[in-house]
């Protein structure tokens, strides 16, 4: 049996037309800048804890229990003008691992979708779990001078590169990296199966059903072509008759609960 918990860690205000490019003409709409505050909406963010039978595997971080103290320090301006991080107590990774009674290095693999804060920014926190990855064009983008990524996060910290094709984590089949490029360079989601059937978690690659069964593009898009053909690779994952869930990280309809599999 494959557990997925879906971990509540916290949120961030971010202009509606990030989410969904569709709800502005304005190239720029997603970034909030000229915009006015009802324009806003809060949206979750949610990391997943997978219990394997052969593998303790978390899939991003969420935010830094930093994020509660000063999020605009934590952050910087462009990060935090685009989405402050809100973090409530007990909302940490770490805090929901210990809900569960693991702790850091209990965990095998952590997976990066991509390397944004709201999804690495906890790194630090998890950092003594036995292996840490993501995508290599991921990291490669990330190494670069580009204000979305915050190097200084995860500075120090051994991040193993997995290839930009579909990854067999285990070898048996059970939990694959798919590429998932677009938002990111190296956008990556996580197709777990059991004998109930299959999900998969998106990362960014959409943010809401809307996304996939529509086809929106995010509002931020590394490559909009490769966003499209991503998200068609979603939208065919969500019509499998096997796919239980698909999951993203900002998604309303899944913030919380277990999907067994």
């Amino acid at each position: 049996m494959i557990k997925i918990h879906i971990l509540d860690c916290g949120s961030t205000f971010v202009d509606e037309a990030l989410p969904l490019s569709n709800r502005s003409k304005n190239p720029l709409a997603f970034s909030g800048l000229g915009r006015k505050k009802n324009h806003q909406i809060e949206v979750p963010v949610t990391a997943y804890l997978i219990e394997h039978p052969q593998a303790l595997i978390l899939v991003d971080t969420g935010w830094d229990a930093a994020v509660r103290k000063d999020a605009r320090r934590y952050e910087g301006f462009v990060n935090y003008h685009a989405s402050p991080g809100v973090l409530p107590e007990g909302k940490a990774v770490t805090e929901h691992l210990a809900r569960y009674g693991y702790r850091a290095a209990d965990i095998d693999y952590c997976i990066l979708t991509h390397m944004d804060i709201d999804h690495a920014g906890g790194i630090g926190m998890i950092k003594d779990a036995k292996c840490i990855m993501a995508g290599r064009a991921e990291l490669e983008a990330a190494a670069k001078s580009n204000p979305r990524y915050l190097k200084r996060l995860w500075r120090g910290i051994d991040i193993k590169a997995f290839p930009d094709e579909e990854y067999d984590l285990l070898n048996d089949g059970s939990v694959k990296l798919i590429p998932l490029p677009g938002h990111s360079a190296g956008m990556t989601g996580v197709r777990a199966e059991g004998s109930g059937g299959f999900c998969v978690i998106a990362g960014d690659c959409g943010y809401a059903r809307e996304s996939y069964e529509k086809l929106v593009l995010p509002g931020i898009a590394w490559n909009r072509k490769q966003a499209e053909d991503s998200l068609r690779r979603l939208q065919a994952y969500s019509r499998d008759e096997r796919c239980i869930a698909v999951l993203m990280t900002h998604d309303p309809e899944y913030k919380t609960g277990e999907i067994i599999l």
